[in-house]
């Protein structure tokens, strides 16, 4: 399934609606999750890895992820698209940053708690992206989008009065 959309990946996380969307990979996640799992593990995380890994993500989503919306409003309040172009261009570095610390982990050259580090800001971005989503794209569209928890909307309202459209 996937082999069939790979001409066409590198648009899927931005794609203004038009196949292959995103969910057509959720088949997939279950087993990636594991593989990763078994990556990190072979790689020498440990328990106490995974739960400095959490810690790490917990810190990084209070403090980060407002940091990382309001940054992006400021340079690129007006593009949303642009937003998630360079939250996309992130990711990829930040990847590549882990596929080599990954490989020097494997390689015995840097220490498997970095991973510890490392994992959770590629988590990050994810976030990030969801948090564009959700309170540019979606709210801007033609049909609008209404928010069924009240606490969410009424951040919605808070961040529309400070960065509007």
């Amino acid at each position: 399934m996937v082999l069939a959309y790979a001409n066409s990946l590198s648009g899927m996380s931005a794609s203004p609606g038009i196949i292959p969307d995103m969910r057509y990979l959720s088949p997939a996640y279950l087993p990636m999750l594991v593989i990763g799992v078994y990556a990190l593990k072979h790689a020498g995380m440990d328990a106490n890895g995974a739960q400095e890994a959490l810690r790490t993500l917990f810190w990084l989503a209070v403090i980060d992820l407002p940091l990382i919306f309001v940054i992006l409003q400021v340079i690129a309040g007006q593009n949303p698209g642009g937003q998630v172009t360079f939250i996309t261009t992130l990711t990829y570095l930040f990847l590549a940053g882990a596929a080599v610390l990954y490989v020097a982990v494997l390689a015995r050259r840097a220490s498997p708690r970095l991973l510890a580090y490392a994992v959770p800001v590629l988590m990050l971005f994810p976030l990030a992206w969801e948090l564009i989503v959700d309170f540019r794209f979606a709210t801007s569209c033609w049909e609008g989008y209404h928010f069924w928890i009240p606490v969410v909307e009424y951040i919605w309202y808070i961040q529309y009065a400070i960065f509007p459209l």
